[in-house]
């Protein structure tokens, strides 16, 4: 890293990380802050001062972003382990990160929703991604009085769709996707429903059991099929099959 002063206006910590990081903005060092990320020091006047370390946490918490797409709380997270010595006190610095596999990272986003206008700060997604995704009936946005807002399977799908953009697949190549579930719901919807209309609430709790079988099961059999379908390249090519 090039020589950084002591410390720094929000404007130095740009200049310092732009080259690495074009999207970085202003607005967006001041969302990581509000989200208590950044913890700059403040002088007297109240200008924001940020020192190399400041710096180096800022490039730690981008390269998550960019290269792994966590969220927030889960960068939030790694934070915490780094100042509290469970992980490497060297991370921090070098911004070395361990590998994760797409659904572990997703899976550690629990309960939560979040404001559509905070999609290009917090997930770094344009809101035209988000607004073609909506589109082609991928995700939905609900409104309320503070304005539209993703719940957490859309935040989900969110991340999942811009990690497929990354491989050539856009929105329209993953409304099979959309298609292939709404045929599974209306299957599953034959075998629940009459007794989802029971007045018996015992026979309603079974019919939502049932349905939590039948989701995990076509999961367990979809991911079969697709492993199935692709184990024959890496033995075309002489590799062992990671799965």
């Amino acid at each position: 890293m090039d020589q950084v002063k002591e410390k720094m206006s929000i404007g130095d910590l740009l200049k310092l990380l732009k080259d690495e990081f074009p999207e970085l903005t202003i607005s967006k060092i001041r969302f990581l802050e509000s989200e208590g990320l950044l913890k700059p020091e403040r002088t007297p006047s109240g200008y924001r001062k940020f020192t190399s370390a400041d710096a180096q946490r800022l490039r730690f918490i981008l390269k998550l972003q960019k290269e792994k797409y966590l969220p927030l709380k889960v960068i939030r997270e790694k934070l915490e382990e780094l100042e509290s010595g469970r992980a490497r006190a060297g991370d921090l610095a070098s911004g070395e990160m361990e590998t994760l596999r797409v659904g572990e990272e997703l899976s550690a986003y629990q309960d939560a929703t979040m404001a559509r206008e905070n999609i290009p700060q917090a997930l770094g997604i344009d809101l035209s991604f988000a607004d073609t995704l909506e589109e082609f009936g991928l995700i939905c946005s609900h409104p309320s009085e503070e304005g539209p807002y993703y719940e957490k399977e859309d935040i989900k799908i969110l991340r999942i769709a811009r990690e497929f953009s990354r491989y050539g697949l856009e929105p329209r190549h993953m409304r099979m996707y959309e298609n292939l579930t709404n045929r599974e719901v209306l299957t599953f919807e034959q075998i629940i429903l009459p007794s989802l209309k029971s007045k018996d609430p015992e026979a309603r709790r079974r019919a939502l059991d049932i349905l939590l079988q039948l989701v995990n099961l076509s999961r367990e059999l979809k991911d079969q099929l697709l492993k199935n379908r692709v184990k024959e390249y890496f033995r075309q090519s002489n590799q062992p099959l990671p799965f």
